[in-house]
């Protein structure tokens, strides 16, 4: 146990190394590894970058998995106070290959199942690379990679002194954009977000009884900031690198999890596996963001497991979450506000302005373009690209992003409403709407429908008469696709670019 109030994010983690050596951090599958097999690897990844003449602050690329070897190579970055650039495992190789080269990083920490991906060594060998091996749980091993033994001449990113880290967007609309986070941001929203443990007093530090599952992806936000914080406040980590219904009801049942941090697929996929809702008695709230999650699936799954679902709201030009639900909310409102993704956090404003004209606020209820401002991220009011609305009680809505929105003829159609319709017909798993392009009109609404297993997927004219019952004529989609499966990302959201593919518009 120890008290204290770091100034560097680099300080606190090294600290929670220190207060419990042979207690177990991280869990995967069968293995356990200790703080102090965290601490180790750490030591040896940074020995090995100052052996080889790498710049304090030059970006260094993670290859972030879900594994306790990524761990401690993100463990070792931050204490060692150097960024981290952190690189998707679940893509094509080719495509892997092609980020490597296209981030011109002096120095990449991978698993052996990275590296040994096809054009990867090659591709790190063009750019100059240093290639270190982080593998396995109990000891991590370290080591060089033969053909990556050291830096090349590049050229390389040029140093990012003040940032730790990178966080990297969805890529629900497009390739995932890069967004570079200083230190003096990213501290205040761990701290926001932190929970004390039963008996811990502020500035008190201890390891926490209850481990963290964490299951969204690292190269996510959410899955990254769920990984930080972990960390930061000391709570061991049970690690899975696939969301399985099963496998995190039987986790949060044996660890006897109080809290749950879920997207809506996820939730989605719990109801349809028919989880019993015993394994689930030790919840006593499931967070959910990152996608709309609809209002019947959330009823659904609070009356069958007792669990209030406490939505939360977090754009991607942020760290942690600006809006969100209390469990006192829900109580006095949820059965009016179930659309709603909370009010805004404590420490920020949230402001609603039409699209052409940015200063001005919008009455309570109008829909417009959001706009966030907290100091944690400056002076400045940051304009989103999302659609939505807040009414009288402070509370926010969404209703989709600006430049998704479909123009049919000078008739603004929001594709996410029309969606939110079509899910509701009995047997829609989930629906996704995009625009085509149409010589007469401009662009029209496409929808795209995926039936849960074993639905009988309705014909054309039934959806058409379902939609005419909650949807005006114009936003009626001129098509209507089954499709197998909607393509998603890593963090479980419906891709654009995929499903436009998959579409052919």
């Amino acid at each position: 146990m120890s008290s204290m109030s770091a100034k560097h994010l680099g300080e606190r983690i090294r600290s929670v190394l220190l207060l419990q050596p042979d207690a177990v951090a991280v869990e995967a599958g069968h293995t356990a590894t200790t703080w102090k097999d965290l601490s180790r690897a750490a030591e040896e990844i940074e020995s090995l970058l100052v052996r080889h003449g790498v710049d304090h602050n030059a970006p260094i690329g993670w290859v972030a998995r879900n594994r306790p070897a990524a761990v401690a190579s993100f463990v070792s970055l931050l204490i060692g106070g150097r960024m981290v650039v952190p690189l998707r495992p679940r893509q094509a190789s080719a495509t892997f290959a092609a980020e490597l080269a296209a981030q011109q990083l002096c120095a990449v920490l991978a698993d052996d199942d990275d590296w040994s991906e096809e054009g990867v060594v090659a591709a790190a060998a063009e750019a100059g690379t240093l290639g270190i091996v982080v593998s396995g749980s109990s000891p991590v091993r370290v080591s060089v990679h033969p053909q990556l033994s050291a830096v090349g001449a590049g050229p390389h990113r040029d140093p990012m002194p003040g940032y730790i880290l990178e966080r990297l967007t969805s890529g629900t609309t497009g390739a995932p954009k890069r967004i570079p986070v200083r230190e003096d941001v990213l501290i205040p929203s761990l701290q926001s977000a932190e929970q004390r443990g039963k008996g811990e007093t502020e500035g008190e530090l201890r390891v926490k009884r209850s481990p963290a599952i964490l299951l969204k992806p690292f190269s996510h936000a959410g899955g990254l900031f769920g990984l930080l914080l972990a960390l930061y406040q000391a709570r061991p980590m049970v690690l899975l690198e696939k969301f399985v219904p099963d496998e995190w009801a039987r986790a949060v049942e044996r660890y006897q999890i109080k809290s749950a941090s879920l997207v809506p697929a996820m939730i989605q996929m719990i109801l349809e596996a028919g989880i019993e809702p015993l394994l689930l008695k030790s919840l006593k709230a499931v967070r959910a963001g990152t996608a709309p999650l609809d209002a019947q699936v959330q009823l659904d799954f609070e009356q069958r497991y007792n669990v209030p679902i406490l939505v939360d709201y977090g754009a991607a030009e942020f760290i942690g979450g600006v809006a969100g639900w209390t469990l006192e909310d829900h109580r006095r409102y949820a059965s009016n506000k179930r659309r709603s993704v909370g009010r805004a956090r404590s420490d920020v404003l949230l402001q609603v302005a039409a699209p052409d004209a940015p200063e001005t606020a919008l009455p309570a209820g109008q829909i417009g373009v959001l706009s966030v401002r907290c100091d944690r991220f400056g002076p400045d009011w940051i304009r989103t690209n999302d659609l939505a609305s807040i009414d009288e009680d402070g509370f926010l809505f969404l209703h989709g992003r600006a430049d998704d929105a479909i123009n049919r003829g000078g008739f603004k159609i929001l594709p996410e409403e029309v969606a939110a319709v079509l899910r509701r017909y009995p047997g829609v798993r989930d629906a996704a709407v995009i625009g085509k392009a149409d010589r007469r009109l401009g662009e029209v609404p496409v929808a795209a429908i995926e039936m849960t297993p074993g639905a009988v997927a309705p014909t054309v004219d039934e959806l058409i008469a379902f939609a005419r019952q909650a949807l005006t004529a114009y936003m009626i989609p001129t098509e209507f696709r089954i499709v197998e499966a909607l393509p998603r990302t890593a963090s479980m959201k419906v891709s654009r670019p995929d499903l436009k593919a998959l579409l052919g518009v």
